[in-house]
């Protein structure tokens, strides 16, 4: 089943018309929206296009719907991922420390299952979640830190003012690109924000999602993908600026930038304007091209795989998982099932494609010959997980940037696939 809902017509941060269009995906279903196993009626899908904006740079999903879909039967949880709760453990004592934090009220919205929630209290900031997620309330309840279950908004703000004070640290890590109206959101930060505090942002980063032709980053939960260019002009009318800018591996590819209030006396890091000038230099027509490419040579190497009779199962469900099977035409005929470590999601399927979702133990039990690591931005972690399942002969097919076989050097018959792709 397909529906059109609400399309914006002008860019979310600079209102500019006359959008460049750069990919179109046709009809998807939503990322997150696996199915029950009861679930037998048709799947909905949506018009999921990208497109960028040639005054700001900013890229976005134009093609808008409604948070209440998106979020009804949310099973994200990032604590799930050992590189994110290893990530997070280590951020959140440094941004108490320069924010001056400890002690003082700090905020972190879209805190989802607390995986910076705890470190931020560990390090002694006197923290507060906001998150309307069913995941969020039921983290909060189960690990005892204090949470508001709403959207960040004005109103919201003015009251956390009212009963908390002043925030000294603002904190928002991948969930900023969810939200359409991101004025809305400055602008409860700045009502939030003390006049020395810092808004700490991590943003999925539009310059590697254009180099690792990161094509299955894109679906109707995240509405932008952010340059720098276009962050620092988001800002500016509220009297705020990017101090600071880090490039981060997350997400294969995220930045972490510090907002503070143009007044501040917390000076610009010189990674501010070396950024800013790299951004001049993107290709985006490579992208569009090696996209194209990309998801060809995946789904030729996986028929390739299935009609000699091997097993292919999947390796991460995460929301980039749901777009890469689905625009790649990979169902349930080619794949197997998708392996995750997450329980919200098992014995769920994904939707458009309908592969079942299995736990860990169905991949130990039973492995296939060859596993699509369609959560490739955590390689590192799962390759180092799964020695047992390498060493037993199975092998994991890297999608993005390249198509390429894991370990391909070991086995001759391995090589024949990998080399058809060259």
């Amino acid at each position: 089943m397909s529906a059109t809902l609400e399309t914006r017509e002008t860019c979310r941060i600079c209102n500019a018309g006359g959008l460049e269009l750069v990919l179109d995906y046709g009809p998807m279903p939503l990322a997150g929206g696996f199915r029950e196993p009861g679930d037998t009626g048709p799947c909905e899908e949506f018009p999921l296009r990208l497109f960028r904006c040639p005054r700001c740079t900013l890229m976005q999903v134009l093609d808008l719907v409604p948070a209440d879909r998106i979020f009804r039967a949310y099973s994200y949880a990032s604590g799930t991922t050992r590189t994110l709760r290893e990530h997070f453990a280590a951020m959140a004592p440094e941004i108490v420390e320069r924010a001056g934090a400890r002690g003082e009220p700090a905020v972190e919205f879209g805190c989802n299952d607390g995986v910076l929630m705890r470190p931020l209290l560990a390090a002694g900031a006197r923290a507060l979640g906001v998150d309307p997620s069913d995941v969020a309330l039921r983290a909060s309840r189960e690990q005892g830190w204090p949470l508001i279950p709403e959207y960040f908004t004005e109103e919201l703000a003015r009251r956390i003012v009212a009963r908390y004070g002043k925030a000294r640290l603002i904190a928002g890590a991948n969930v900023f690109a969810h939200m359409d109206d991101i004025h809305g959101v400055v602008r409860a930060a700045d009502l939030l924000l003390h006049d020395e505090g810092h808004l700490v942002l991590e943003v999925h980063y539009q310059g590697d999602l254009v180099s690792l032709v990161q094509f299955d980053t894109v679906y109707h939960e995240h509405l932008s993908y952010f340059s720098l260019r276009s962050l620092t002009g988001l800002f500016r009318p509220y009297g705020l600026r990017i101090a600071d800018v880090r490039r981060i591996p997350i997400h294969s590819g995220s930045i972490r930038i510090t907002v503070v209030r143009e007044r501040s006396g917390y000076p610009e890091s010189p990674a501010v304007r070396v950024m800013e000038d790299q951004e001049r230099n993107w290709d985006i027509r490579r992208f569009v091209r090696l996209a194209g490419v990309r998801r060809a040579e995946l789904r030729q190497l996986v028929l390739r795989l299935t009609s000699d009779d091997l097993r292919v199962a999947a390796y991460g469900a995460a929301g980039r998982m749901t777009i890469l099977l689905n625009w790649c035409g990979l169902g349930r005929d080619l794949v197997d099932y998708v392996v995750d470590s997450s329980p919200l999601r098992y014995g769920r399927r994904v939707p458009g494609v309908d592969v079942p979702i299995a736990p860990p133990e169905r991949f130990r039990a039973a492995p296939p010959d060859y596993a699509l690591l369609t959560a490739w931005n955590y390689e590192e972690e799962i390759l180092a997980k799964e020695r047992r399942f390498l060493s037993h002969g199975g092998k994991f097919i890297v999608p993005l940037p390249v198509v390429r076989v894991a370990g391909a050097a070991r086995s001759g018959r391995l090589s024949r696939y990998a080399g058809a792709l060259s």
